[in-house]
C-alpha cells in the first residue's frame, strides 16, 4: 500500500479553488453546448447528413487543445519526451485512452439518445467513481462523510429515473445508459490517471498537447474510414471557425488547462466533490438555452445531489502534509503507474 496523498482543507482564495470554480462552470456548460450543436446539425442538413458528428468535433476540439498546448513548449518537447520512462508513456497513453478517447465517445452517444438533465445526473456518478478509485489506488482520504455523501447523491439520480419509468413505462434508452455508464466509469479511471499526471509536474505540452494530438488524429482517421473524406468536406469555413471552433477553444481548452490546474493542488476527492456544482450549471443553462423542462423529480434529485456534495466538502480524516507539487524541496512519493 503506498501512503496517501492528501492535503489539508484549503482556503476560498488558494490558487486551487479558482481554476476548479472555472472548471465547473466550463464542465456545465458543455452537455448544454454539445446537446445544441448536435440538435443544429440535425436541422441544418449538409447533402442530406448531420454536419456534426464524433469524428469532426471531437477531432478539431482535441486539435485545438493539443495545438495551443504544444506550440509553447515544442522546443524542448523531444527532450521532455526522452526523459519520461516506460511506466510514464503508459500512464500517458491511459490517461488519454480514457479521458480523451473513451469518456468523450461515451459522452457523445448517451447524450444522442438521452436529455441533458438526465444524462447530467447520471454522470453525477463520476464522483463517487473518482474518489473510491483515488482512494483504492493512490490511497487518498475520503472525506469523513463520504458515505452520506454517497447515498444521498444515489436518491438524487434514482428519484428522476424512477419517476421517468413509472410514467413512461420505462427508463430512458438502454442505449444511452449504457454508454453512460462506459462514460463514468472511463472519466472516473481519468481522474486518477490525471491527478498521477499533475503530481508530476510535466510541461504541458507534454501532458496535454500530445495526448490530444494523438487522440485528434485518431479521430480523424475514425472519420476518414467510417464516412470518408467528404466528410469534412461538408464543414464549411464559417461552420468550422463559427460553431466548432469556438466550441473547441472555449471549452475543451478551457476546461482541460483548468482541471489540470486544480489537480496540481487538490486531491480528486475533493476535485470530484466540489465539479459535481456543474450539475447546477447544467441544468439551468438546459432550461434556459435549450428549454428543456425542470420538472420536479428532477429538481428534487439535484437538491439531493448536491446536498451529497456539500454534506462533506470540508472534512479531510487523513492529513499527511502537502503534495510534492506544493512542496517541491519535500516530495511525496508517488504512486508507481503499472
Amino acid at each position: 500500500m503506498t501512503s496517501p496523498i492528501g492535503s489539508a482543507p484549503l482556503p476560498m482564495g488558494s490558487r486551487g479553488f479558482l481554476p476548479l470554480l472555472a472548471y465547473v462552470l466550463l464542465r456545465g456548460l458543455d452537455a448544454t453546448v454539445l446537446k445544441g450543436l448536435q440538435v443544429f446539425g440535425a436541422l441544418h442538413p449538409v447533402r442530406g447528413e448531420n454536419p456534426i458528428s464524433f469524428c469532426n468535433l471531437f477531432f478539431l476540439a482535441q486539435l485545438a487543445v493539443g495545438l495551443a498546448a504544444l506550440l509553447p513548449g515544442r522546443r524542448t518537447l523531444r527532450a521532455d519526451l526522452a526523459a519520461l520512462g516506460p511506466g510514464d508513456r503508459r500512464l500517458l497513453a491511459g490517461d488519454a485512452f480514457l479521458g480523451l478517447f473513451l469518456g468523450p465517445v461515451a459522452y457523445y452517444l448517451a447524450l444522442e439518445s438521452l436529455s441533458v438533465i438526465s444524462q447530467t445526473l447520471l454522470f453525477a456518478l463520476v464522483l463517487p467513481a473518482s474518489a473510491l478509485l483515488a482512494r483504492w489506488v493512490l490511497a487518498e482520504a475520503l472525506p469523513r462523510s463520504f458515505s452520506i455523501s454517497l447515498v444521498l447523491i444515489a436518491a438524487g439520480l434514482l428519484l428522476p429515473a424512477a419517476a421517468t419509468a413509472m410514467a413512461a413505462g420505462r427508463m430512458d434508452q438502454s442505449v444511452g445508459l449504457a454508454w453512460a455508464l462506459v462514460g463514468i466509469l472511463a472519466y472516473g479511471a481519468a481522474s486518477v490517471s490525471g491527478r498521477l499526471i499533475a503530481l508530476r509536474s510535466w510541461p504541458l505540452a507534454v501532458s496535454v498537447g500530445v495526448t490530444n494530438l494523438v487522440s485528434a488524429l485518431i479521430f480523424g482517421v475514425i472519420a476518414l474510414v467510417l464516412f470518408g473524406p467528404h466528410h469534412f468536406l461538408l464543414l464549411q469555413l464559417w461552420w468550422v471557425v463559427g460553431v466548432i471552433g469556438l466550441y473547441a477553444l472555449s471549452l475543451p481548452l478551457g476546461r482541460e488547462l483548468a482541471l489540470r490546474l486544480a489537480y496540481r493542488h487538490l486531491p480528486v476527492a475533493q476535485v470530484s466533490l466540489w465539479s459535481s456544482l456543474s450539475l447546477l450549471v447544467a441544468l439551468l443553462s438546459a432550461a434556459v438555452l435549450l428549454g428543456e423542462s425542470l420538472q420536479g423529480p428532477s429538481l428534487a434529485g439535484s437538491a439531493l445531489v448536491l446536498a451529497g456534495v456539500f454534506a462533506s466538502r470540508w472534512r479531510w480524516p487523513i492529513r499527511s502534509g502537502p503534495t510534492s507539487v506544493l512542496l517541491p524541496t519535500a516530495p511525496a512519493p508517488l504512486p508507481p503507474w503499472p
